[in-house]
C-alpha cells in the first residue's frame, strides 16, 4: 500500500467528502470482472481488500479509496498472424486484392473471436483525499493512469473539481538553482537528473550515477539547459524523483519509516491502518516542505 508515485490534485471547490457520500457513490460503481466480450473493466474495490467490505478507509482525517482495472491480454503478434491468414484465404477465394476497410473488418472479427478465450490481468490504483488541505493524491506513475482514475471518480461522484497541483515558483528554475548552488535544509540531491534545452524540447541529457556538481553537468547548465527531473532525498526518510510538472515518481520510504509502522498485532487490517497513518503523516510534512521551497500553491489555475 505504500505509495510509489504521487500525482497531486487540488480541489478548486468544496464538495461533500463524507464517508457516507463516498461509500454510496463508489459502491454504485464497484468493480465487476470482464465479460466474454469486454476489452477491459474499471471499478471501485475496498482498499483493505478481503479484510473489509467498505469502499473507503479513513484514518487521521484522510480517506483512502482504491480502483481496480482488469483488461484482456491480446498479443498483437498473434492477432496479426490470424489476420494475415484470413486475408490470404479471402484473396484466394475472391481472386482479388483486399480493400483497406475489409482488412479492418477482418481484424475486428479476429479480436472479437479471441476475447472470450483471452487471459486477463489486473492492477490496483490507490488514492486518498486530504480534506484539510483540499488535495487528492493518486499513486500513479503516468498522467494517463491518473486521468483515467479521475474520469471514473468524477463519473461516480457526479462532480470532481480538481486541477493538477502547481507551485508559484518555476519548478525547473528551482531545481536548476539547487544543482548549481545547494539544496535547502532537509533536502539532499541524489546522483540523478534530467537536463533539457529550454528552446528545444527534444534536446535532453539524462544523468544517472553522476556527481551533479561535476564539470560535465555544470557545462550543460552554463549552456542554457535546465533541470526538468531531479532525484532528491527528503530528511533521510524519503527518496524520490521530482519532475518539473510537480509529479513525483520512484517514491521510496526508507526502512526506518516503514519500521515505525510495524504493528504488534498479527492482523492485516491493523497493519494497513498503521501503514496508512504513518505514510500520510510523512507525506503531509513532505508536501508542505516541498511547496514552501517552490513558492507555495498557485491557486490562480
Amino acid at each position: 500500500m505504500w505509495f510509489k508515485n504521487l500525482r497531486i490534485y487540488r480541489l478548486t471547490k468544496q464538495i461533500d467528502l463524507s464517508t457516507e457520500t463516498l461509500e454510496a457513490a463508489l459502491e454504485g460503481e464497484n468493480f465487476r470482472p470482464c465479460s466474454n466480450l469486454d476489452f477491459s473493466r474499471y471499478g471501485w474495490v475496498p482498499p483493505l481488500g478481503k479484510n473489509s467490505e467498505l469502499y473507503t478507509h479513513s484514518c487521521g482525517g484522510y480517506i483512502m479509496i482504491c480502483a481496480r482495472k482488469q483488461e484482456k491480454i491480446l498479443p498483437p503478434a498473434a492477432i496479426n498472424e490470424m489476420v494475415e491468414e484470413k486475408i490470404i484465404d479471402f484473396e484466394t477465394d475472391q481472386a482479388r486484392n483486399i480493400y483497406r476497410k475489409e482488412r479492418h473488418n477482418i481484424k475486428e472479427d479476429v479480436i472479437h473471436s479471441l476475447l472470450p478465450r483471452a487471459l486477463t490481468r489486473s492492477y490496483l490504483i490507490y488514492a486518498y483525499f486530504d480534506p484539510k488541505h483540499n488535495l487528492l493524491i493518486i499513486d500513479a506513475a503516468s498522467a494517463n493512469k491518473a486521468e483515467e482514475f479521475l474520469d471514473h471518480l468524477r463519473a461516480s461522484l457526479g462532480v470532481l473539481p480538481v486541477v493538477p497541483l502547481s507551485c508559484l515558483g518555476d519548478a525547473a528554475d528551482t531545481m536548476t538553482r539547487w544543482v548549481k548552488q545547494q539544496a535547502p535544509k532537509g533536502f539532499d540531491l541524489n546522483n540523478e537528473c534530467e537536463l533539457q534545452n529550454a528552446r528545444e524540447s527534444k534536446n535532453i541529457i539524462r544523468c544517472k550515477n553522476q556527481e551533479l556538481e561535476s564539470d560535465e553537468v555544470m557545462s550543460h547548465l552554463k549552456a542554457g539547459k535546465r533541470v526538468t527531473q531531479l532525484a532528491i532525498i527528503w530528511r533521510e526518510n524519503i527518496q524520490f524523483v521530482l519532475s518539473d510538472d510537480f509529479s513525483i515518481k520512484r517514491l521510496r520510504f526508507e526502512d526506518i519509516v516503514q519500521e515505525d509502522a510495524q504493528s504488534d498485532y498479527d492482523d492485516d487490517a491493523t497493519q494497513f491502518d498503521q501503514d496508512f497513518a504513518i505514510m500520510t503523516l510523512q507525506l503531509n510534512e513532505f508536501i508542505e516542505d516541498l511547496l514552501k521551497e517552490f513558492g507555495g500553491i498557485d491557486t490562480s489555475k
